[in-house]
């Protein structure tokens, strides 16, 4: 391509191959493959002086750019092959992304040189189900699966604790205990989305004394917030979400023994890299869990 681009230029198969220091023959050579190879002639011969035909003009017009392109790429190829570059496919949960995840992106787009992702909004068990299969390289995710095809890093587990409409009688405590909700309708995220959290929810309302009076199921959080703010219910809610609070509702912490949202990166066990050493480093460094 570079030949037929000297060619094209000089217009003269001689003045290419001095151009390029090759001998006449070899560069003919060269134009007659890459004519066959196209299935086209590039070059009208028949003439004393050679003349591109429409087709070698087109090539001539498209080439340079399609080999900047392919330069471009070849250089990139490079780069991953050597850890400066890579692109990440990233699932998530809502809470993930409205806490701790953004600092992690932050931190691989600034240590790893060319760093791009692409983003999976969904269920736990939706996303366990995307790593796994290999669509998604990492997920974060709202427990710690105990999967033989995972390597699962745990991230420190934050408190839950509840949104109450603005003016409900618990909203004058500092801090709630779940057997206040036993009259109480609970505004949850549907069981499917997360049923290990959702059981345990129940869980600790039946060590509290009592199975929730009424349950209201929906999604996405926006709604139950709407919800309470409506006066239908009580909704459960990361601590670290606290500030998403509308008007009409307020926060209140859970008295423990209450249920703790345990965070974690999967990844598949075969997964390797230099962004995945960055990622577990700084897990470690800024979001270890150390009651694991």
């Amino acid at each position: 391509m570079r030949t037929f681009l000297a060619v094209a230029e000089a217009m003269s198969f001689r003045g290419a191959a001095e151009k390029l220091h090759i001998a006449q023959p070899a560069l003919s050579r060269q134009i007659a493959q890459l004519e066959e190879s196209i299935g086209c002639e590039l070059f009208d011969r028949s003439k004393r002086r050679i003349q591109l035909t429409r087709a070698g003009q087109y090539l001539y017009q498209a080439l340079p750019k399609a080999l900047d392109l392919l330069y471009d790429k070849l250089e990139l190829t490079y780069k991953v092959a050597m850890g400066q570059h890579v692109k990440l496919r990233f699932g998530y949960s809502s809470a993930a992304m409205s806490s701790f995840l953004p600092g992690i992106l932050k931190t691989l787009h600034e240590t790893i040189s060319g760093c791009e992702f692409s983003f999976s909004e969904n269920t736990s068990d939706e996303l366990i189900g995307d790593v796994i299969a290999g669509r998604l390289d990492a997920a974060f995710i709202l427990y710690r699966p105990d999967n033989p095809l995972l390597q699962t890093i745990p991230i420190k587990a934050d408190r839950t604790g509840l949104i109450l409409p603005e003016h409900h009688p618990l909203a004058r405590k500092k801090i709630v205990a779940l057997k206040n909700l036993r009259e109480e309708t609970l505004i949850l995220f549907p069981r499917k989305t997360n049923p290990v959290m959702y059981d345990e929810i129940i869980f600790y309302c039946k060590q509290a004394g009592f199975s929730p009076h009424a349950i209201i199921e929906t999604a996405p959080r926006s709604t139950a917030i709407g919800l309470v703010a409506a006066g239908q219910g009580i909704a459960t809610i990361a601590d670290s979400l606290k500030h998403t609070c509308v008007r009409g509702t307020t926060y209140r912490p859970l008295q423990k023994p209450a249920p703790m949202i345990n965070y974690s990166c999967i990844v598949r066990k075969d997964t390797a890299g230099v962004w995945l050493d960055h990622l577990v480093d700084y897990i470690n460094e800024h979001l270890f869990d150390d009651k694991v």
